[in-house]
């Protein structure tokens, strides 16, 4: 499936980022007395900057090719130290670059594996190769490892932090404060889904649009922190009686409306029924019902559903319509 646009736009946004992130630094490497250079520091030269390219052109679903890009990072920059002073050589500042990544996009494994190589690259050169191309520098080592932890460690901090926020947010714009339930803009995202859903799987989908009959009254003699009470109230006694797949939203100040998924129009009605039991007594509701035709948009099946409900508040209330199957009929009021 193509990713929306947005998404495209991000991920193009990230690779340019990663590959620019790291050809500047590697070509500024490269420029500096390029004639004291090995050829271990131009191999490295080239595995870094493969590794970025690598890792933001394919994905996890690709496990082979994005891990060995991903941790393989670490030892191609550890191959700039070669003959450059090993752990004490300015180029291993170059690690960090690796470590920006494990701490923004990697997940809490793989950042964990990440120090893991990074330890591995700061000491076994020392240990396996040794001077002249890697000397003894145990405390430069040790500052590497230190230093990649906590840069990758802090932004891994603010990442959670962020998405913590971000998905704060998300709910305040789609849930109603009152009753917790979904608001227009969180039915609007919730019944585009569904019905998108229903469409290729061919289930049915039946919708129930209800408006408390007396809500009005209750708040020109209770008060509005009554009404309140009962809008939570009748809220919450909906949700009971609705299965795990359905969605309940509140869509005006007493309007709210039910989409059941999977649900055929017999099983609608009984849910229907048991909405109207559950609810209480000065929060009895008219009800338009309509079945989807698989057709029509999420637009036109809520403006059937309404004029359903409209019939059933001209008739006196407290009773469900059931809407026209085709939008150019319609209900004429009694």
């Amino acid at each position: 499936m193509k990713a929306p646009a947005p998404i495209r736009r991000q991920r193009a946004a990230t690779a340019r980022l990663a590959l620019f992130g790291n050809a500047i630094p590697i070509a500024i490497a490269l420029s500096i007395d390029p004639s004291s250079h090995g050829t271990a520091f131009y191999v490295g030269a080239a595995g870094a900057l493969l590794a970025p390219a690598v890792v933001t052109l394919t994905s996890r679903r690709h496990p082979i090719p994005f891990y060995a890009a991903a941790f393989g990072g670490l030892p191609a920059l550890t191959l700039l130290q070669a003959g450059t002073g090993g752990p004490a050589s300015g180029y291993a500042i170059l690690l960090m670059m690796a470590m920006v990544w494990f701490g923004a996009q990697a997940s809490d494994r793989e950042l964990g594996v990440g120090v893991g190589v990074l330890a591995a690259c700061a000491f076994l050169p020392m240990l396996v190769v040794s001077a002249p191309d890697f000397p003894l520098s145990w405390g430069h080592g040790a500052i590497i490892v230190f230093v990649g932890a906590t840069v990758a460690g802090s932004l891994r901090l603010m990442v959670r932090e962020t998405q913590f926020l971000t998905a704060r947010l998300r709910e305040q714009a789609t849930l109603d404060d009152l009753t917790g339930l979904l608001n227009r803009r969180g039915w609007t995202d919730a019944v585009e889904r569904e019905l998108a859903r229903a469409r290729r799987e061919g289930h049915p989908v039946s919708m129930l649009l209800l408006d408390l009959d007396a809500f009005k009254q209750v708040n020109d003699t209770m008060g509005h922190e009554e009404g309140d009470r009962v809008l939570a109230e009748t809220a919450a006694r909906m949700r009971s009686q609705l299965r795990a797949g359905d969605v309940l939203a509140r869509v005006g100040g007493d309007e709210f409306v039910v989409l059941m998924c999977g649900a055929d129009p017999d099983d609608a009605v009984g849910g229907a029924t048991r909405l109207c039991a559950a609810t209480p007594a000065r929060a009895a509701f008219s009800a338009g019902f309509g079945v989807w035709d698989r057709e029509e948009s999420p637009a036109q099946l809520l403006r059937r559903c309404d004029l359903a409900l409209y019939a059933a508040k001209t008739a006196g209330g407290n009773r469900v319509e059931v809407a026209p199957q085709a939008m150019g009929d319609s209900l004429s009021p009694a």
